[in-house]
């Protein structure tokens, strides 16, 4: 659900822009600002997993990507267009910190013996969002236009927050983990 909604933004955003009728540039700035805002969000992320862990981080990031595209359904294009930037930039901060970060709790989650087979099977499913948001994102702007669309991409966020509390093996904190340690005696 996390590459559907990350695909969403990626092939449908401009369309859904120039459908509220603002201009090629305005849409472009959209998307360049929902990228700018996943770059931001990656690393951020990253950093509070480092720090606390996954489990909450990534809870929080879908929780931030779910409410943001919920409260731009509420946002006056004609009127607000910097709002908007903004909100799209907040949105795919949330958006990208959690797909990003997805990847090294796949590489925790599975045993070193299966690591490389569980993270490709998990991320060959994850491309069948991926493909499936080229024909949601179509269907859903026909049906309802933009307040539809954001509501299918802070709906799949908000799938992508329940699926990730049903896992139970979440990087832990540095201060939650059990390492072996070797104590080393030197002499002086």
């Amino acid at each position: 659900m996390c590459l559907t909604a990350v695909y969403s933004a990626f092939s449908w955003l401009p369309t859904m822009l120039a459908a509220e009728g603002l201009s090629t540039s305005v849409a472009g700035s959209g998307l360049a600002a929902y990228n700018l805002g996943g770059v931001i969000g990656a690393l951020a992320c990253a950093l509070a997993i480092a720090r606390f862990g996954s489990r909450w981080p990534l809870a929080i990031c879908c929780l931030g990507a779910a409410a943001s595209a919920w409260l731009l359904k509420g946002v006056n294009v004609g009127q607000n267009v910097n709002l908007l930037i903004f909100g799209l930039g907040v949105h795919g901060l949330f958006v990208n910190a959690v797909q990003s970060t997805m990847y090294a709790l796949c590489a925790y989650v599975y045993p070193t013996g299966i690591r490389a087979t569980g993270t490709a099977c998990a991320l060959a499913f994850g491309r069948l969002g991926a493909i499936m948001s080229a024909f949601a994102g179509a269907m859903v702007i026909t049906a309802g236009g933009s307040a539809a669309y954001l509501g299918m991409l802070g709906s799949a966020m908000l799938a992508v927050l329940v699926a990730l509390l049903f896992v139970r093996r979440h990087i832990p904190s540095p201060g939650g983990r059990r390492e072996n340690t070797v104590l080393v005696a030197t002499s002086s």
